[in-house]
């Protein structure tokens, strides 16, 4: 899978399009490649958001990591996931992502959030995300909307670069 990198790249920038629920099969052997992407360590990833690979659909692989050296956690393929829910209790953590090589910055986003997804087999889910699975999950759906993490990111102080 070719990452598309750059804050300029006009298919990061792109609001996704809904995966119409009778298309989910079409989408299901693209969703099985996001996932197998993320789950080897070789690539170093947590999330990978179909317009991180050059498709503008709502679909997102995550690893539903409890903390950030979580191994057992799954990786799930998520169609159409929109978050129902965020917590008022906010959270700032370093944040990098694999469309900006090299960049880091802090991000505040929800402690938790439940969101609802449609999975691989058009079965519809709902379900409570909190800490690091939450921030991975905010972090993926913003992908879905153009929205990059540096859009969101304070600077990293000199000593955390």
């Amino acid at each position: 899978m070719l990452i598309q990198t750059g804050t300029d790249n006009p298919t990061l920038r792109e609001v996704s399009a809904p995966v119409p629920p009778d298309q989910i099969r079409k989408w299901k052997k693209f969703a099985a490649q996001m996932v197998d992407y993320v789950e080897n360590p070789k690539n170093a990833s947590c999330g990978l958001a179909a317009p991180q690979v050059g498709k503008n659909v709502r679909l997102v692989a995550v690893t539903l990591l409890k903390t950030w050296d979580d191994e057992s956690a799954p990786t799930v393929a998520m169609f159409n996931p929109e978050i129902v829910a965020r917590s008022a209790e906010v959270t700032t953590e370093k944040e990098g992502c694999l469309s900006l090589p090299g960049c880091g910055g802090l991000v505040t986003r929800a402690a938790a959030v439940r969101l609802k997804w449609t999975d691989k087999d058009g079965k519809p889910h709902e379900r409570n995300f909190a800490g690091t699975s939450a921030r991975i999950v905010q972090h993926e759906l913003d992908h879905l909307d153009g929205v990059l993490f540096m859009d969101k990111a304070l600077p990293l102080p000199p000593d955390n670069a």
